[in-house]
């Protein structure tokens, strides 16, 4: 069950909440000066705190005063500046499991609440957006926001027929604020350590600012919220909120309202061992499942996503960062994962010359190391039995990957691995938060076969299965 903020940091929120924001600072100049003001401390003490523990030093990289005092640093930058600062600190939260609990928990706000916007300037953009005043669209509109995240917040709302809908209004300027932000080589070098890559290659930073900035376009993710709302249709346990794409714009996005618990509400009800396993369940087939089924990849995993509702199945929200993966790019890494659990070199390597980990003029490397490197990333997937997720946290993986690896400097980050990795380590975080053991093995092959196994009735599935058999017996 998670633990209740203590009072000292209660006293910070609540001083935090006095200092909130009305609007998004969008100059560049200003947004540079605060933000590389806080990557150069925040860089400084998570380097040497990383350090300290990466050279056999037990504990938190930072202690309860430091992390205290630098979660409360990031709430008040980030907080006020939003974007991608925002998306830094919720990363952060969920990742890092090297910083000490106190900062966690403060950091863990940004997962669920935000400065709110004022209501005159959300009338404002749904006016300008929608082309025509919000009264003559809705039938009624809750000024006191449902959420407040990154880039916007969530309003309940009734259309004229009755149909009640969560509205997501943009925050003026944050676009130009989040080009600003990718521009900050600070903060991007922030971004790096919030996912894990210690490569500063083209790819990568293109893959950042592409994904990043999808996520203020509405309509990409109306169109990313469809196509998975009609994937699921149907799932005993995953459900995705229908889109209104007639009164949805590139800064206003109208969705079904969903109810449910939050994570944390979900958690503090102490579920059960099966409901808990349901849920890693539907988590798991939802990221991962998706990718190996469908080449579609939602590519944010925090905890303020999610909705548990009382019949058992959990509501899937924002749909901003996705990413689709081609047929051969699909095939790749489930060739790779078959390579690790089959323990063989030559498979592996292959596979990871195909991805891109090793660069076509790279010949000479340590080839055990990579196995090694390979079999600690897949260890999840290696046996046929139930893997308990709190066993491969990401600080022990961080040394597996850098500091451990003698490949290092010849090896690449392929940019489609880079949210690869975001979901790997929160799915992880997740899973060990909620703390029952799961046989990835078992399911991993269950989709390379083309099955869901919770839902052998899934009509796609099974038409993909029907045309595979009509064009074998021609």
């Amino acid at each position: 069950m998670p633990e209740p903020l203590d009072a000292d940091l209660r006293e910070l929120l609540e001083r935090q909440a006095e200092k909130q924001a009305e609007a998004v600072a969008t100059g560049r100049l200003g947004r540079a000066f605060k933000l590389g003001s806080l990557a150069m401390s925040a860089g400084a003490k998570l380097a040497a705190g990383k350090a300290r523990k990466l050279l056999g030093g037990e504990g938190p990289m930072l202690s309860r005063a430091e992390g205290l005092a630098l979660a409360s640093q990031m709430l008040t930058t980030f907080s006020e500046l939003r974007g991608v600062a925002m998306k830094l600190g919720q990363m952060l939260s969920y990742v890092d499991d090297g910083l000490p609990p106190e900062m966690r928990k403060l950091l863990a706000v940004l997962q669920r609440d935000a400065p709110r916007l004022p209501i005159a300037t959300v009338r404002g953009v749904l006016r300008e957006e929608l082309g025509r005043d919000p009264d003559s669209v809705f039938d009624s509109f809750e000024e006191a926001p449902l959420a407040a995240a990154s880039i916007g917040q969530v309003h309940r709302a009734r259309l004229k027929d009755g149909t009640r809908v969560a509205v997501k209004v943009q925050l003026p300027g944050i676009e130009k604020a989040m080009r600003a932000d990718l521009k900050n080589g600070k903060v991007v070098g922030l971004l790096h350590k919030a996912l894990l890559v210690n490569a500063g290659v083209e790819g990568v930073l293109g893959e950042l600012e592409e994904r990043l900035l999808d996520e203020c376009d509405y309509r990409k993710e109306a169109a990313y919220q469809e196509s998975f709302c009609r994937r699921f249709q149907g799932h005993p346990t995953i459900v995705v909120p229908k889109v209104f794409p007639g009164v949805s714009s590139q800064r206003v996005l109208v969705s079904e309202l969903m109810e449910g618990r939050s994570y944390q509400q979900w958690l503090a009800g102490n579920p059960s061992p099966e409901v808990r396993r349901r849920a890693a369940r539907a988590l798991y087939r939802f990221y991962l499942g998706s990718l190996y089924l469908d080449g579609l990849f939602n590519c944010d995993p925090h905890p303020g996503n999610y909705l548990f509702r009382d019949d058992g199945r959990i509501v899937f929200l924002d749909f901003g960062c996705c990413r689709p993966f081609p047929e051969e790019r699909r095939r790749a890494w489930i060739a790779m994962q078959r390579a690790v659990q089959a323990d063989a070199p030559e498979g592996i390597e292959q596979a990871a010359r195909v991805i891109g980990f090793i660069p076509k003029n790279v010949h000479s490397f340590d080839r055990d190391a990579l196995r090694e490197l390979m079999r600690h990333l897949y260890e999840p997937y290696l046996a046929d039995a139930a893997y308990d997720f709190a066993m491969h946290r990401p600080a022990k993986t961080f040394r597996s990957m850098f500091t451990h690896n003698p490949n290092l400097f010849r090896m690449d980050m392929p940019p489609d691995a880079v949210f690869l990795n975001r979901i790997t380590f929160g799915l992880v975080s997740l899973m060990a938060e909620i703390g029952v053991p799961l046989n990835t093995y078992r399911l991993s092959g269950a989709y390379f076969a083309g099955r869901d196994p919770d839902w052998p009735e899934d009509p796609a599935l099974i038409g993909e299965r029907e045309t595979a058999a009509a064009a074998n017996s021609r």
